[in-house]
């Protein structure tokens, strides 16, 4: 008879089963954070849409302030300083939204393709002159970081978009 000892000793042999289980648990632990990472990029999504919905809603709902948004684009001499007030109320929460979009954006919680979308569907609503240069002074004001800024100066401000230039003609 032979002296041979097993090629891996029951302690060897339980300490590699147990290793193997720490690893299997860690994958099991990774694919549970990307799911619910995935679960997470849905709810914002549907959370970006309903605020959206909500946003417009109210607008559908309120007639005077849709004709408020409505001489902002045709005739913004003639609003009345509440006018003015109400529409600065509407346009600075529409900006708020729009920033909250594009900080989600940078922290990677949506894509580039959905900030485009979300922040485009409010951004058409603010394209004439004078909001324009009402953004220009909230960007001197330090009121949104200059980064933010400038990628609504290079992607959705631009002048010559804007339906207060083209009817001046």
């Amino acid at each position: 008879m032979s002296d041979k000892q097993p090629a891996i000793s029951v302690g060897e042999g339980l300490a590699i089963v147990a290793n193997l289980g720490v690893v299997l648990g860690l994958i099991f632990v990774w694919m549970e954070l990307r799911q619910n990472q995935t679960q997470l990029k849905a709810d914002v999504e549907l959370s970006l849409a309903s605020s959206y919905q909500e946003v417009m809603g109210r607008m559908s709902e309120n007639t005077h302030l849709t004709e408020v948004v409505r001489l902002a684009y045709t005739d913004p001499g003639s609003l009345t300083a509440i006018q003015y007030t109400q529409l600065m109320a509407v346009h600075a929460e529409w900006m708020a939204i729009v920033y909250a979009t594009w900080e989600l954006r940078q922290s990677e919680a949506i894509s580039e393709e959905s900030w485009l979308l979300h922040s485009g569907s409010y951004l058409h609503f603010l394209r004439t002159e004078w909001i324009h240069d009402f953004w220009r002074g909230m960007h001197h004001e330090g009121q949104y970081p200059e980064e933010f800024m400038q990628n609504l100066e290079s992607r959705f401000i631009e002048p010559e978009t804007f339906p207060a230039s083209e009817d001046k003609q």
